[in-house]
């Protein structure tokens, strides 16, 4: 086939033959795939959560260890409850066992630490998920519960479960402080977790470190969480251990915004626009009721 076309071209007239550059430029114009778009930095982004949290509103609860094991003791005798609970329980022990050990490095490595862009608009109030209770401890050891600390409050509330988060929870926080720091009504909450039973140890150890090391400004509301929360991580979409997240909660405990990874310029702008325009509503709400007295 090759010599027979071979033939052909020899045979052909001096008019057809300065036809064929131009024929094989074409060919390879259309048969090649041409891209000027640079590849993105963190690979594919996927689409930002829209709605986090729990449905119902947080409830304290300060019951003691005895007494909470008598009411799950109860709870077995509902059949209904039981059985509800021990197939969320059999689905999370199937995603952990599939689960790679390294599996949050492999996507760190994907995505590096940016799996989407912040919304640039707040979740409303009404489809606004509850951000879940935690028992915390503070850098004095006192036993916290976080629902106490943002009732009243907008409150932008990061957590950290590994040293490389650290850095990714500072770009939302700093520029938090510099505009908020004598703000009343608004506040930062940071969350330390660590869910290893060992390394809790270490870090209880390192407590005083901690506390000796942090700014005056940053002491009073920051917590220590020692606690497995696979299950509520899940619900919060913190499903990487190696990235630093942050939530911008409302008076009411609602999770208007969320963030993770670096944050980039119109993150910050937004985060401190939206936080100005939530405590401004706040005290709109508390004018209106005054009044009303």
């Amino acid at each position: 086939m090759l010599l027979r076309t071979t033939r052909q071209l020899v045979q052909l007239k001096p008019q057809q033959t300065q036809l064929i550059p131009t024929l094989v430029s074409s060919f390879r114009l259309y048969s090649t795939k041409i891209d000027n778009t640079p590849p993105p930095s963190f690979g594919t982004f996927r689409e930002t959560p829209s709605i986090l949290g729990t449905r119902d509103p947080p409830v304290v609860d300060k019951n003691s260890w005895l007494q909470r094991k008598k009411q799950k003791l109860q709870d077995f005798t509902d059949y209904e409850k039981a059985f509800a609970a021990h197939a969320a329980e059999r689905r999370h022990l199937v995603e952990e066992a599939t689960k790679s050990y390294f599996a949050d490095v492999h996507e760190m490595r994907k995505h590096g630490g940016k799996m989407y862009y912040a919304s640039n608009k707040l979740t409303k109030p009404d489809k606004a998920g509850y951000m879940p209770d935690f028992e915390v401890a503070n850098v004095n050891r006192q036993k916290i519960h976080t629902t106490e600390l943002l009732l009243g409050h907008v409150t932008l509330m990061s957590f950290v479960y590994a040293k490389y988060g650290e850095p990714h929870v500072n770009s939302f926080v700093n520029p938090f402080l510099a505009k908020f720091n004598n703000t009343d009504g608004v506040q930062l909450v940071e969350l330390n977790v660590q869910e290893n039973v060992l390394k809790q140890l270490v870090l209880k150890a390192f407590i005083p470190s901690i506390r000796k090391n942090l700014p005056e400004d940053r002491k009073d509301n920051y917590m220590f969480l020692f606690k497995d929360i696979t299950k509520t991580r899940k619900m919060l979409d913190m499903t990487n251990q190696y990235i630093g997240y942050v939530f911008l909660v409302d008076e009411d405990c609602k999770i208007r915004w969320t963030a993770h990874g670096d944050a980039t310029d119109e993150e910050v702008a937004n985060m401190l626009a939206m936080t100005d325009y939530l405590n401004k509503k706040r005290t709109n709400t508390i004018d209106k009721l005054e009044d009303k007295k």
